[in-house]
């Protein structure tokens, strides 16, 4: 008789929130040996569970949502010995009081890693990267004013710039929930990577003496220098499926997504937020900010005043 082979899921997640570096610690935690990260970076599948997919936006349709058990399941079948198996699917946090009940419910008390930024950097970051990707055609403004519209229409919550950067509720939510939470602060991931990420190793419970290579910044944004560049990578095309594939084939999958964000991330030039607009989304989140500082034990007070307005 034909044993059956065990299946292994996460016992760990990365649930966001988006644009606060998620895409670059699944890659730097993917390098170290005992970790396994699921192929797929968002298998959605907590979300899924309770959300019409595909979620509508503007290319959002081309979206894969891991919505079958079996198939989620089949994301971790090369996990192996791994002693930390992980995903990272941003909407969970955004969503956290109905995706909490389902990871419960599959994953029973998996440990959770939040990352959080500035939500008025959060905020123009969502807007930059949507339109690097030649998704989003309005200004920050308009888009800002159109965000009601679009989450009554059931966009994704990448295009809700303004209500994505509201934490305090979703992250207690988390540390109501689940025995192990660890929050990481992007303003860490840009100045001190190495360190951060071994200290999540450390709390996965792998040897945080593992050096990750950090060189690699992920997912970054910005305005495109090159309108041809931008194109190659982010317009469906003929030509952008067969350098895709050429390049997976000479580098392999993750060397390639390496060479490409690299390529990406020299090809932008910073945005500039406007004064009235950071400061009227300043107003909008102090009292957020300041619940949030309190229930994490963490010194938020540089997010209180005027930052940098990078969209990466």
């Amino acid at each position: 008789m034909k044993k059956r082979r065990t299946i292994r899921l996460p016992n760990f997640l990365i649930v966001g929130a988006s644009r606060c570096g998620t895409t670059s610690l699944y890659h730097y935690l993917k390098e170290h040996p005992d970790v396994f990260m699921s192929r797929i970076k968002e298998p959605s599948f907590f979300l899924a569970q309770f959300n019409p997919v595909p979620e509508k936006g503007i290319g959002d349709d081309k979206k894969k949502y891991y919505q079958d058990f079996d198939d989620y399941c089949r994301l971790f079948e090369q996990a192996g010995k791994s002693k930390a198996i992980g995903e990272a699917s941003t909407e969970n946090l955004y969503h956290s009081e109905k995706a909490i009940p389902y990871i419960q419910q599959y994953l029973g008390n998996p440990k959770i890693i939040i990352s959080l930024r500035n939500p008025v950097e959060r905020a123009f970051s969502a807007y930059t990267y949507l339109l690097s990707e030649n998704r989003e055609f309005l200004s920050f403004e308009e888009g800002l004013e159109q965000e009601e519209k679009r989450r009554r229409d059931g966009w994704r919550q990448i295009w809700f710039y303004q209500d994505a950067g509201f934490y305090f509720r979703r992250v207690k939510a988390y540390l109501e929930n689940f025995g192990d939470v660890k929050i990481c602060l992007f303003d860490e991931l840009k100045k001190t990577p190495v360190s951060l990420v071994q200290d999540i190793f450390r709390f996965l419970g792998v040897d945080p003496s593992f050096v990750p290579d950090v060189t690699t910044r992920y997912k970054t944004s910005g305005i495109p220098r090159s309108k041809k560049i931008n194109r190659l990578f982010e317009t469906p095309t003929r030509l952008r499926s067969f350098v895709r594939a050429v390049g997976r084939f000479i580098l392999t999958e993750d060397r390639w997504i390496q060479w490409r964000d690299t390529l990406k991330a020299k090809s932008y030039a910073k945005a500039e937020m406007k004064a009235e607009t950071r400061k009227t989304l300043e107003n909008a989140y102090r009292e957020d900010i300041l619940k949030l500082q309190d229930l994490i034990h963490r010194d938020l007070s540089r997010w209180l005043g005027s930052g940098d307005s990078s969209g990466q």
